[in-house]
């Protein structure tokens, strides 16, 4: 369970940022095999999309990107509304369990809703695929599993976690 944020330094800003400022705290954390290129690439031709960067000292310590993709198994079925994608959220290990991953997903839940609001979209459904370890996390968050628990190569086993977002 996450420590209160007070126990996080103070000199912690959470802003938007490019994919090339967060690339290297995702590769740490999260595929230690992907390369710049195919993480740009994995944008190519998408709607819209945006990353949050925490940093500390003017290094990126959290992130979390969001994307415009619909969820080939609920597309338009389960959910009705435009669809975004939670990726690449991370945190520094040393920054984990301390609430800074909460305050990054809310300052990116927060930008979506301005960004629907922008668009003249009421609603949308923000998913991503989540480590089954962190479900506590998702669900303290507005999120709920669905589906059954599968296995993502090198990463292990995930569930598919939703929620709403509305505009603002």
């Amino acid at each position: 369970m996450s420590t209160p944020d007070t126990e996080l330094p103070a000199a912690i800003s959470i802003d938007l940022a490019d994919l090339d400022a967060v690339f290297e705290l995702r590769r740490a954390v999260l595929r230690p095999w992907l390369t710049p290129e195919d993480a740009r690439a994995s944008y190519a031709g998408v709607e819209a999309h945006f990353h949050v960067a925490a940093k500390a000292g003017g290094r990126v310590v959290g992130t979390a990107g969001f994307v415009t993709e619909m969820h080939p198994d609920y597309d338009g079925k389960t959910f009705r509304e435009k669809q975004w994608r939670l990726r690449g959220m991370a945190t520094e290990p040393a920054f984990q369990g301390r609430g800074l991953g909460g305050r990054v997903l809310r300052f990116g839940i927060e930008e979506l809703a301005r960004r629907l609001t922008t668009r003249g979209e009421a609603r949308a459904v923000l998913w991503c695929n989540g480590r089954t370890p962190a479900q506590s996390f998702y669900e303290r968050h507005g999120f709920q599993a669905i589906g059954d628990i599968f296995e993502t190569p090198g990463t292990g086993p995930h569930y598919v976690f939703w929620r709403n977002v509305d505009a603002v």
